[in-house]
Protein backbone atom coordinates (compact mmCIF):
# COMPACT_ATOMS: atom_id res chain seq x y z
CA UNK A 1 0.00 0.00 0.00
CA UNK A 2 2.85 2.39 0.84
CA UNK A 3 4.49 1.68 -2.51
CA UNK A 4 1.38 2.76 -4.39
CA UNK A 5 1.15 5.95 -2.32
CA UNK A 6 4.81 6.74 -3.04
CA UNK A 7 4.29 6.09 -6.75
CA UNK A 8 1.26 8.40 -6.86
CA UNK A 9 3.10 11.10 -4.90
CA UNK A 10 6.06 10.80 -7.27
CA UNK A 11 3.83 11.13 -10.32
CA UNK A 12 2.10 14.20 -8.87
CA UNK A 13 5.46 15.79 -8.11
CA UNK A 14 6.69 15.08 -11.64
CA UNK A 15 3.46 16.41 -13.15
CA UNK A 16 3.78 19.63 -11.13
CA UNK A 17 7.43 20.09 -12.07
CA UNK A 18 6.72 19.55 -15.78
CA UNK A 19 3.85 22.03 -15.64
CA UNK A 20 6.12 24.65 -14.11
CA UNK A 21 8.77 24.06 -16.78
CA UNK A 22 6.16 24.34 -19.53
CA UNK A 23 4.93 27.62 -18.07
CA UNK A 24 8.48 29.03 -18.00
CA UNK A 25 9.08 27.91 -21.59
CA UNK A 26 5.85 29.52 -22.82
CA UNK A 27 6.64 32.70 -20.93
CA UNK A 28 10.04 32.87 -22.61
CA UNK A 29 8.74 32.14 -26.13
CA UNK A 30 5.87 34.63 -25.85
CA UNK A 31 7.99 37.52 -24.66
CA UNK A 32 7.67 40.36 -27.13
CA UNK A 33 4.38 39.14 -28.59
CA UNK A 34 0.91 40.64 -28.57
CA UNK A 35 -2.56 39.48 -29.54
CA UNK A 36 -3.90 40.38 -32.99
CA UNK A 37 -7.54 40.17 -34.16
CA UNK A 38 -8.50 38.95 -37.64
CA UNK A 39 -11.52 41.17 -38.26
CA UNK A 40 -12.83 38.93 -41.05
CA UNK A 41 -13.25 36.03 -38.59
CA UNK A 42 -14.35 37.92 -35.47
CA UNK A 43 -18.07 37.88 -34.67
CA UNK A 44 -17.94 40.17 -31.63
CA UNK A 45 -19.12 37.43 -29.24
CA UNK A 46 -17.05 38.91 -26.36
CA UNK A 47 -15.68 35.54 -25.19
CA UNK A 48 -12.12 36.80 -25.48
CA UNK A 49 -12.94 40.05 -23.67
CA UNK A 50 -14.51 38.21 -20.75
CA UNK A 51 -11.54 35.85 -20.48
CA UNK A 52 -8.79 38.50 -20.59
CA UNK A 53 -7.88 39.43 -17.03
CA UNK A 54 -5.84 42.44 -18.18
CA UNK A 55 -8.74 43.97 -20.17
CA UNK A 56 -6.66 44.22 -23.34
CA UNK A 57 -9.56 43.54 -25.70
CA UNK A 58 -12.76 45.52 -26.23
CA UNK A 59 -15.67 44.99 -28.57
CA UNK A 60 -16.59 47.96 -30.76
CA UNK A 61 -19.53 48.45 -33.07
CA UNK A 62 -18.55 49.15 -36.67
CA UNK A 63 -20.12 49.15 -40.11
CA UNK A 64 -19.71 45.38 -40.39
CA UNK A 65 -21.09 44.75 -36.89
CA UNK A 66 -19.44 44.16 -33.53
CA UNK A 67 -15.74 43.23 -33.59
CA UNK A 68 -13.03 42.73 -30.98
CA UNK A 69 -10.28 45.32 -30.87
CA UNK A 70 -6.92 45.31 -29.12
CA UNK A 71 -7.52 48.45 -27.07
CA UNK A 72 -4.49 48.22 -24.75
CA UNK A 73 -1.68 46.30 -26.49
CA UNK A 74 0.88 47.44 -23.91
CA UNK A 75 -1.05 45.54 -21.24
CA UNK A 76 -1.02 42.28 -23.21
CA UNK A 77 1.18 39.56 -21.69
CA UNK A 78 0.50 37.11 -24.56
CA UNK A 79 -0.73 34.53 -22.05
CA UNK A 80 -3.05 33.01 -24.67
CA UNK A 81 -6.15 32.80 -22.48
CA UNK A 82 -8.20 34.68 -25.05
CA UNK A 83 -6.88 32.43 -27.85
CA UNK A 84 -8.36 29.40 -26.13
CA UNK A 85 -11.79 31.05 -25.86
CA UNK A 86 -12.11 32.16 -29.50
CA UNK A 87 -14.10 29.51 -31.38
CA UNK A 88 -13.63 31.23 -34.76
CA UNK A 89 -9.81 31.37 -34.70
CA UNK A 90 -9.84 35.15 -35.00
CA UNK A 91 -7.00 35.70 -32.55
CA UNK A 92 -3.29 35.09 -33.10
CA UNK A 93 -0.06 36.05 -31.38
CA UNK A 94 2.30 38.23 -33.41
CA UNK A 95 5.52 40.06 -32.72
CA UNK A 96 4.85 43.48 -31.18
CA UNK A 97 6.28 45.34 -34.16
CA UNK A 98 4.20 43.34 -36.66
CA UNK A 99 0.72 44.14 -35.39
CA UNK A 100 -1.33 46.30 -37.67
CA UNK A 101 -3.01 49.48 -36.58
CA UNK A 102 -6.50 48.41 -35.63
CA UNK A 103 -8.18 51.73 -34.94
Amino acid sequence: MKTAAYAIAGLLLLWTALGALRHLHLKKTRKGKVICVDESRCTGCRRCCRRCGRHVLEVVQGEAGARALVARPDSCTACGDCLAKCKRGALTLVERGEQKAER
